[in-house]
Formats: C-alpha cells, structure tokens, sequence
C-alpha cells in the first residue's frame, strides 16, 4: 500500500501537469491579444500593399481565414451606407464562442483530409499551408478536444481570446449600463402620456432604446402592447415624483420591450448588458451609376430597403455558385429579383484583370509572388473597384464573400432568415462599433476605384491616396481633425419602415470609422463539381456536412 503522503504528491504532480497548459495558454493569448483600439495606427499603411487576390487561373477556393461561423439569423447585421462599403456585424453568443475552436479544428480536418486522400489537388497558393500552421502553433484541434472535460467558461474565455488574437481589430466588447440608457429613453416617452405614439414614433422610439443596434421595421401587436405599458408605467413615475420604487417597474417594463424587439440577443450581468460583438467592413462595387445630392455627385445605391437573402429563381437555392467560370466558383448571394431570370446579389468581379496589361496598378505589384507555389508573377488580379462597377449587384472581392460565406448559417433553409439593410445612396451606416456612446460612419482603409472600357480595367476614377480618393467619394462636408481623422459635418442616416428605407436620423460631427482592409485568405484547389464547392464552404461542427458530397464517403 502506497504512503498516504507519496499519494498526495503524485496526484498533486499530475493536477500540476494538467493545469500548467492550460495557464500557458490563457498568459499566450492574453499577452497576444491586444486590446480593440477605436482606431488602428498609420491612416496610410495600405496605399502601397498589394490587396485583392491575385491568381493563375479560375479555379475553384475554400476559405482559410479565421471568421467565426454565425448559425443564427437573428445576431446578423448587415449593412450597406453611403461609403461603398458593406458592414457586418455578428452578436457573438456563446453558442458561437463555444464552437469556435472545434469548427477550426473540423475545418482543418476536412481540409486534410481531402488533400491526403487525393479528393483535391491543391493549386497556385499556398494558403493552406499557413493556415494549418496557425492551427498548430495555436494547439486548436488539441483545445477542441478537450472542450468537454475543461470548464465551460474557461473554454470559451480560451475561446474568445483566441478568436480575438486570429482576428485583429474585429472583436469588440460592449458593455453598456442599461439602468442609466433607460432613463435616459424614458424621458421621451413623456410627450405621449396623453396621446398614443403612431407606427412611426413607435419604432423610433423602440429603435432608440439602443441606438445603431436595434433595427424593429414593423410594429407587432407583441410590441405595441409592451411599448404602451411602459409608457403607462412612466406616467406613474413621474406622478410618483420620480421614485426609485416606481422606476423599478419602469425598469422591468423597459427590460421587457427589449428582449422582444432584440429577440433577446443581448444577453444581460445584472444591469449591465455585457456581450461581444464581431464586426467586418469590405468594400464593395454598386451600379455602374452616379446620383445627385445637395450638389453632390455620389455613387448610386439602387433598390435601397430592408431585404433578405433570397433564393436564386434558376438553381432554387440561396446559396448559389455560378455555373460561369468567369464568377470564380465564389459565393452568389441573391437579395432580390429581377423579373423572372435576374438577381441583385452579393457576388465577386466578372471580369479579367490582366496584370501585365493593366495600366494603373503598381508596378511592384506585377511582380508578385507571395505564397505562390511556382515562385513566377501571378499573371491576374481580383481588385474590386469602390465605386460605380456593377449592372446592379453588389460586387464584394473574392476573399472576402468567401469570409461573408463563412460567418452565415451553414444551412440553407436558415439563409433565407438573413436580414440585409440597404441605405438610400446619401445615407451613412452610422454605427457605435466599440459601444462607447461615441457613434461613427463606417469606412474602410481600401483606394481603389476604376472604369471599364469594353469590359476590361480602364483607368482610375480617383489617385489611391486616402485623402484624394476621399475627395472623390465624399466630395465636401467633411474635415480633418488635428490628429488627421475624417470628420463629417452631418450623416444623414437611413431608417426602415417594413421593407422600405427612408430618411433617418442626421448625426452630428461624426467620425469616420477606418477599418483596416482584411487580407484575403483563400485557396485554390483542381475544378470540382458546384456541389462539392459548395459543401465544403458549409463545414462547421454545428453542421452535419454531407461526406459523400465530398467524395469522402462512398455512402
């Protein structure tokens, strides 16, 4: 029989072993993962780095970022303002911190997996083999594993910092004191004490509990009867002189219409509303159009509203993948039809870009071979314009309607939930990114706008330097301020009533949000059928992928 004490000491040993990783790993990603700042230093770091995607030939791609996968409707936000550029914004429930880490150790194991079984060749890129490497030095299928026998909430801290870490600038936590932004909406329920709030003011107000983050388009007798009760319940309030005991019930009236009119998405730690948020901005090409506002000559956003994804009226699918090479095999997003055959979707570029013919680009970036695999110039270039382009779609570069794709539902029936929201062309996205109280226009840090000329690169609409293109695109009533940010003067703002979109809120001397341009992550794999490329951008481990798809099981 063993000493009781040499038993203590080996159990001790052992507790050491096991905990020591894990306190490794929690002080890595801690000192790693830095936190979100307002703005990112150097406004003009990405004048002269080589962006877009550039390639061989068109092949088909997966995804090799590092987005997390959203398989709820409701927390997606996204966004088009005034900018050209698309926002999207996924309220992270720990549903999608949880599986964070397995979905990116199943995605490298599918990935693997096809590569060493022969399903796939790997071409042009390399990719994957920078992503593998980040899953190796980050321990990820290792942390996957253990997911059930660590404590839940140490996993997903272990979670979110590292999915904080694989995505710089993009994770933001909000934590809002909602007992204090309560009485502060309260006070404008005063003018309707003795009048009932039309539809209107009653989505106003409702929208204005938690400004740039409530988007109610449509009054449910669910939501009127609640509104009604809490400006009920404010009226005895103020006959009540203002008690504390009364503005409990004000409270609990104010908590209610909330959860209703947010589907309950933002969760609460007493009376603090405590979450984190995931936000994405990408350029984006409109119809190839300009309009005029206040003397302004803008880029023209057609069909503004609220839309949701929409199956395509041809493959009867959302999530189509065009059967013409020229699409690239990418994600085709449709939002709306038009007449019996065509679409207004989010999809990628059309057209070649011929890196060598090309007359504006630099003249480093034609002699680009990072990650290649033949170490020769890519001969073609993925380069959105920002600005005018399309004949009515919503063009988004290669890597990055690969990442849109990503951070969607895996599954088709829930596509269709996804909400998109579509401002009138001189309408900003004003949104409150880091939840400071500080609103700001969205923008990204991406200069790149151009014409077409018998359907091939012309020349520039605007010099790629921040402060000419933004001359371009915003014309006048801006400024700088002394540490060289952009400030607007007014932001008109859209806001939705059922389908349709119309004048909003106008901000005041607001910011200019700059999100730096997300590098593009995508690799080129041998031509496959459209469902196999298809299934493999659905892999999550909240999805049960179909293996014999692709070509992984014979059943």
């Amino acid at each position: 029989m063993k000493n009781p004490i040499d038993v203590w000491r080996l159990y001790g040993l052992r507790l050491i072993f096991m905990v020591l990783p894990l306190v490794l790993i929690m002080a890595f990603v801690v000192q790693a993962a830095e936190p979100v700042k307002k703005q990112t230093q150097g406004r003009n770091d990405t004048e002269s780095q080589p962006q877009g995607v550039f390639y061989y030939r068109i092949e088909p791609s997966f995804y090799t970022g590092f987005a997390p996968r959203c398989q709820e409707p409701k927390n997606i936000h996204i966004h088009v303002g005034r900018g050209n550029q698309v926002r999207v914004t996924l309220v992270l429930s720990n549903r999608i911190i949880d599986s964070y880490l397995p979905d990116l150790a199943l995605r490298y194991r599918v990935y693997d997996e096809l590569v060493k079984k022969s399903r796939i060749k790997l071409t042009q890129n390399m990719a994957f083999e920078k992503f593998s490497q980040i899953i190796k030095n980050q321990n990820i299928v290792q942390l996957a594993h253990e997911k059930n026998s660590m404590d839940p909430q140490t996993f997903r801290e272990i979670s979110l910092q590292i999915l904080e870490k694989l995505n710089p600038g993009k994770v933001f936590h909000i934590r809002i004191d909602f007992d204090r932004e309560m009485r502060r909406w309260s006070s404008q329920l005063a003018p309707f004490l003795n009048k009932n709030p039309s539809i209107q003011e009653s989505l106003f107000l409702i929208n204005n509990m938690l400004p740039t983050r409530i988007w109610v388009t449509e009054l449910s007798w669910r939501l009127k009867d609640k509104l009604q009760n809490a400006i009920t319940l404010y009226g005895i309030y103020e006959e009540d002189n203002k008690s504390e005991m009364a503005w409990k019930s004000v409270y609990r009236a104010a908590v209610a219409l909330f959860k209703a009119a947010t589907s309950d998405v933002y969760p609460f730690h007493g009376k603090m509303l405590d979450f984190h948020e995931f936000t994405a901005v990408y350029p984006i090409g409109t119809l190839n159009q300009y309009a005029q506002y206040d003397g302004r000559k803008i880029p023209l956003y057609p069909c503004p509203g609220k839309r949701n994804l929409i199956e395509h009226q041809r493959t009867k699918v959302v999530d189509h993948i065009p059967d013409k090479v020229c699409y690239g095999y990418l994600p085709w997003l449709p939002y709306m039809h038009v007449g019996k055959t065509l679409h207004n979707s989010f999809h990628t570029l059309w057209f070649d870009n011929n890196v060598r013919k090309n007359t504006f680009i630099p003249k480093e970036w034609k002699q680009n071979t990072k990650d290649s695999r033949t170490g020769k110039p890519y001969p073609r270039l993925w380069l959105l314009s920002r600005g005018p382009m399309s004949h009515g779609c919503t063009h988004v570069n290669a890597g990055h309607i690969s990442e849109l794709r990503q951070m969607l539902p895996s599954d088709e029936k829930l596509l269709p939930q996804v909400v998109t929201y579509r401002n009138k062309s001189n309408h900003f996205d004003v949104f409150d990114i880091d939840g400071d109280g500080q609103p700001e226009v969205m923008g990204v840090k991406y200069f790149h706008a151009y014409s077409l000329k018998r359907k091939k690169p012309y020349k520039r609409r605007a010099p790629a330097d921040r402060k000419s293109f933004y001359k371009w695109l915003y014309v006048n009533g801006y400024r700088y301020d002394a540490d060289g940010g952009l400030v607007f003067d007014q932001a008109p703002t859209s806001r939705f009533v059922r389908k349709n979109a119309y004048k909003g809120e106008i901000f005041e001397s607001t910011p200019l949000y700059e999100a730096d341009y997300t590098p593009e992550t995508i690799q080129f794999y041998n031509r496959m059928p459209i469902p196999f490329v298809r299934e493999l951008r659905r892999i999550s481990s909240t999805y049960d992928h179909n293996r014999k798809v692709l070509k992984l099981n014979k059943k």
